[in-house]
């Protein structure tokens, strides 16, 4: 645990000290709703109405106010560091309510996560390997530049995904299962597609020990009757599925599921496994362990699936401005378990470790890339002319990475350095716990 912790501050401390914010209407809007939930103490952004042209947010007009589509849960997570901001002075349209205050809560959330998926790898392969997947999941995914970048919803529902996956594995003591109910209703209440994950671990509770799903959907009650509430005030009715609809009803229908698949894993521009190819290893092994119906992460996987298929059969499948493939954040932490599996059974092959190390090394320079001087606000790639946000996916004149990398002297400053001396000096703390840490709590368990 004290490791743990460790590892979670200094995600903290680059996640922070990087000095960038990836602002875009959706966590600008996540940001405007928890401070209307502390100052206004109501669910309408009407009051940044008139302020559009310094912030844009996005909101349905329901009964003559603005409502934010989301579900409130990232806003919920945010109403502590909203209410000290509001009490040193910091509130919208000031732009550190969004590159202070909101970001705060994003990047403590992210690296929250971090610390509870190397608790999980910790689990499957023991400390020094746990750390090598904390250390790729903070720095070699979005997790870095999307999820602790700003307030998006993707940071806390890792957070709580992460969480209930370690409630759930390995087969532990019965009421850390009933409570897992909290983590994945948690999830849900963030991101209304987590819910897969979320009758994924029913599942999962039903077929090992029936008898605690009812203690299971007790836990999960709560966060269920906070997303009803906040539906009735703010929509007037129990369940609204607004924002979840809006992707396959704008522009006459939705999109191409085959293109949508293999854009979230291959398009140059938007793929998981360009953007995070070391996650090719955990995908397998999670495939391969569900095949053999091995675990908890039979369910899971299909959960994944799920949520993939959703997302890509939607019309803006790449996600809309933003950096590398953000929608399959939220499965990042089931996929640092499926890695932590692999690095278990291919510890002692060379071949397997050197490409690992290959495949890690891209992805935390790409995901540096985007976290210290990616600016789709001022010079991004999403602007460049001439090509339709479908075509632009797969075009490779120039790929998002390149053109990143080409244009980050347009980023290099100040701020750039402080940013750098903190990545860093997180190397090298993990390169000191990694070599201190050893075998002895290497896990020996089976997996059932």
């Amino acid at each position: 645990m004290r490791v743990a912790v460790l590892v979670a501050l200094i995600s903290f401390v680059v996640y922070m000290g990087s000095l960038r914010t990836m602002q875009s209407i959706d966590s600008n809007t996540n940001a405007l709703l928890a401070y209307s939930l502390v100052r206004d103490r109501d669910v309408y952004l009407d009051e940044f109405a008139d302020t559009r042209q310094r912030i844009s947010y996005w909101s349905f007009v329901v009964n003559g106010h603005e409502i934010a589509p989301y579900p409130p849960g990232t806003a919920l997570l945010a109403v502590p560091f909203v209410a000290v901001g509001l009490l040193v002075g910091i509130e919208p349209p000031q732009t550190a309510a969004f590159t202070i205050v909101a970001k705060s809560a994003a990047a403590l959330a992210a690296s929250a996560s971090v610390g509870v998926v190397f608790l999980l790898a910790a689990r499957v392969a023991g400390r020094r390997l746990a750390l090598v997947v904390a250390a790729l999941y903070a720095f070699g995914t979005v997790t870095w530049p999307i999820s602790a970048g700003a307030l998006w919803q993707h940071g806390p529902a890792q957070l709580f995904l992460a969480l209930g996956l370690l409630m759930l594995y390995p087969r532990g003591e019965r009421r850390w299962r009933a409570r897992a109910g909290l983590a994945f209703g948690l999830a849900t209440l963030c991101r209304l597609t987590d819910g897969a994950f979320a009758l994924a671990a029913l599942f999962d509770v039903a077929r090992q020990s029936p008898r605690l799903v009812p203690r299971f959907l007790l836990w999960a009650s709560p966060a269920v009757a906070l997303l009803l509430v906040y539906d009735v005030l703010a929509f007037g009715r129990p369940i609204d599925l607004g924002y979840l609809t809006f992707n396959y009803t704008k522009d006459g229908g939705g999109g191409n599921l085959l293109v949508g698949l293999a854009g979230n894993l291959i398009a140059p521009d938007r793929g998981l496994f360009v953007y995070s190819p070391f996650l090719i290893f955990g995908v397998y092994e999670l495939i391969r362990l569900a095949i053999r119906g091995a675990g908890v992460t039979l369910a899971f996987t299909g959960s994944a699936s799920l949520v993939l298929v959703v997302y890509a059969a939607s019309v803006d499948w790449w996600g809309g401005f933003g950096y590398g493939n953000r929608y399959l954040a939220d499965a990042l932490p089931l996929m640092s378990l499926g890695l932590a599996f692999w690095l278990r059974r291919m510890r002692a092959n060379l071949i397997a470790r050197v490409a690992l190390v290959a495949a890690g090394v891209w992805s935390v320079a790409v995901a540096a890339l985007g976290a210290l001087v990616y600016d789709w606000a001022g010079w991004s790639w999403e602007s460049l002319p001439g090509l339709t946000p479908q075509q632009q996916q797969w075009s490779l004149d120039p790929p998002q990475i390149l053109y990143t990398a080409l244009n980050a002297g347009a980023r290099v400053d100040a701020a750039t350095g402080v940013s750098l001396a903190f990545a860093g000096v997180a190397v090298l703390f993990f390169a000191r716990l990694w070599l201190v840490s050893g075998e002895r709590t290497r896990s020996r368990r089976p997996l059932r």
